[in-house]
Formats: structure tokens, C-alpha cells, sequence
């Protein structure tokens, strides 16, 4: 019976340790740490909100390119080394242009004058000992610059006939261009183009462009060097070929300016003059022309400028010299004075 009962026992265990599950594993959840107010200061938790708008975009500057400003000064005038003198005589030949040039011995004529001046002009030269020209200049083809060289031309030995290259005919310039290739040779220089006058330089500085409505503004303009003076002869160029001469970027900067025209109002505008900035201004005109020249809004020009003006209608044949640093003038009217600004 106690074997019975052991037995029976054991199974009871048995039987009580089925029954009873296995005891599950204990899983630790990580929780947030809870902040509550601050029992010293009574203020609320600071929360980081993200900001309801976008922070604005910085966009990178914007660089101006910079700006190349022209130079405040300008580049100084190269003097030529001199021996003798230059001088300039502006031939009274009434309402025309005519100019002689002599350097050590050689001579050039700008302009003739009209037609009927042509003995005027050879006498003239025959009483400065002209017996040939290196160079004879038509500034353009209007008989009151072109006439009178025909005879010229084929009164003196002429090495160079300068001509401006323009579509323009009549009986003047026929004569005229017919002569030069006759007796000489006929150039049509460019802007650029320089010749060699016994230690003196004359250069073409335009015109700049062609097709011109008036032949006035297909001029040549010649700027003639001898140390450090200069001589600006512009024919009968108007303001608008005054324009585009400077626009082109000459120096026109002169001692002397042969005024434009006669001393027309269409010539020498106020930016022209303030360029040049002449000391010395010369004016070929005739006494009582029916043109009215010089007009009084030049000469205005020219005085307000302090420019000391000389004319042919006043003191008649006009002789400027140059020892390459200074420039005198004389002048066969003796009783006339020229303008000069007030002391």
C-alpha cells in the first residue's frame, strides 16, 4: 500500500508541474523623460517650432563690368627735331583760299584761288622765289579753291598734285584734274598719308568718310607739323564732317586754325573749336562779300575762345613763321590790327 502511495504521489507532481506555463521574459521599453514646469521660474518648456516660412534666398551680387573712362589727359604733341623756319602765307585773293608754304628752300601750295587770281598767285610766287612746287594741294572742286591752279600747275615744275577723291565734275575741276595728271603726278590721298616738306610735315587727317551730300565736307583736312607747331587748314569743311572727324579720334589740336568757309556759320562749331584750341586764327575772306563773311556768330566763337583772329579783308597777304616753337606774324596792311582778347 505505501508503494501505492508513493506512486501515486509522484504522479500528482507530475501532473502540477504540466499545468503550470513558463514564466515570460520582462522586455525594459525606453520611455521619453516627461519635463514639466520649472517649479523655480513657473515658465512654460521652450519647444523648437520649425519656422512657417522659407529663409529668403541670397542671391550672389550682381558685378558691373568696369568702365574704361578716356584718359583726362592727352598724349603729348612729338616734337620734330627743326633747322630754319617754317612760314605760312595766306595770299589775299578776296572771297578764296590760297596759301603758300616754304620750308628750307622747298614750297606747297594749298588752294589757288578762283580762276581770275591766277596771275595774282604767279606773281606772288615770283616775288618769294617760287621756281617749283614739291606740292599743290586742291582741297576740293569749288573754283574758289581749285581755279586759279591750273595755271600754276603748268607754270611751275610740280612734283605732287593732291587731290580729294570726290564724284564731282565741272569745267573747274576738269581743268584742274586734266593739268595735274599733264603735268605731274595726281595722288588722292588717305587719312594717314603724310608728306615731307623741308623738315615740315603735312598730314592728311580726312575727310573720314565718303559720300557727302555737300563737297564742302569732302575737304581735305591737313594738319602741317614743324616742331612742336602746328597748322590746321580744313578747306571749306562743315560742322557736320567736323563732327565726324572728331568722332573719328584726330588730334586737331593747332597753334593755328585756317578758319572753315570763309568764316561761315556752317563751320568751326563749338565742340570743332574747343578741340582745336587755337591760339591763332586766320580768316581768307574778301572785303564785302555778298555772303556776309565771316559771320558774326564765328568770330563771337573765336573771341569768347580768346583766339586772336586775322583776316585777309583787313590786312590783306597774311605771313605766319615758325622757328618750330614760336610763331610771329606780319602782314602788308600795316594801319590793320588783328582781334586780340583783352589784356
Amino acid at each position: 500500500m505505501k508503494k501505492i502511495a508513493a506512486l501515486l504521489l509522484l504522479l500528482a507532481l507530475l501532473a502540477g508541474c504540466a499545468a503550470t506555463p513558463p514564466a515570460e521574459p520582462q522586455i525594459s521599453i525606453p520611455t521619453a523623460p516627461v519635463t514639466t514646469p520649472s517649479e523655480s521660474t513657473g515658465t512654460e518648456p521652450t519647444v523648437s517650432e520649425p519656422p512657417a516660412t522659407q529663409p529668403p534666398v541670397t542671391e550672389p551680387p550682381v558685378t558691373e563690368p568696369p568702365v574704361t573712362e578716356p584718359p583726362t589727359t592727352t598724349p603729348p604733341i612729338i616734337e620734330l627735331p627743326v633747322n630754319g623756319s617754317l612760314s605760312v602765307h595766306f595770299i589775299d585773293v578776296g572771297q578764296a583760299d590760297c596759301a603758300l608754304l616754304e620750308c628750307n628752300g622747298e614750297y606747297a601750295l594749298i588752294d589757288g584761288g578762283n580762276t581770275d587770281d591766277t596771275d595774282l598767285v604767279k606773281d606772288y610766287l615770283n616775288e618769294q622765289g617760287v621756281k617749283e612746287l614739291s606740292l599743290v594741294v586742291g582741297t576740293h572742286p569749288h573754283e574758289d579753291h581749285i581755279g586759279g591752279l591750273p595755271g600754276v600747275i603748268s607754270s611751275y615744275p610740280t612734283d605732287t598734285v593732291w587731290s580729294t577723291e570726290i564724284d564731282f565734275y565741272n569745267g573747274y575741276v576738269n581743268a584742274f584734274l586734266h593739268t595735274a595728271q599733264s603735268h605731274s603726278r595726281l595722288d588722292y590721298p588717305d587719312v594717314g598719308d603724310t608728306y615731307a616738306l623741308g623738315g615740315a610735315t603735312i598730314e592728311v587727317l580726312g575727310p573720314v568718310k565718303t559720300g557727302y551730300e555737300d563737297p564742302n565736307d569732302s575737304s581735305l583736312v591737313l594738319m602741317v607739323t614743324y616742331g612742336k607747331t602746328r597748322f590746321l587748314f580744313t578747306g571749306d569743311m562743315e560742322q557736320l564732317a567736323e563732327t565726324d572727324l572728331l568722332d573719328s579720334g584726330a588730334d586737331v589740336r593747332a597753334d593755328v586754325l585756317k578758319v572753315g568757309h570763309h568764316g561761315s556759320y556752317t563751320s568751326t562749331g563749338y565742340r570743332f573749336l574747343r578741340e582745336v584750341a587755337p591760339t591763332y586764327a586766320v580768316i581768307s575772306v574778301g572785303s564785302n562779300n555778298e555772303y556776309g563773311h565771316p559771320h558774326d556768330s564765328t568770330t563771337s566763337k573765336l573771341k569768347n575762345a580768346d583766339v586772336i583772329i586775322y583776316r585777309t579783308d583787313k590786312m590783306y597777304n597774311i605771313v605766319a613763321t615758325s622757328d618750330g616753337t614760336d610763331i610771329s606774324f606780319t602782314w602788308d596792311n600795316i594801319y590793320a590790327k588783328p582781334w586780340k582778347p583783352a589784356a
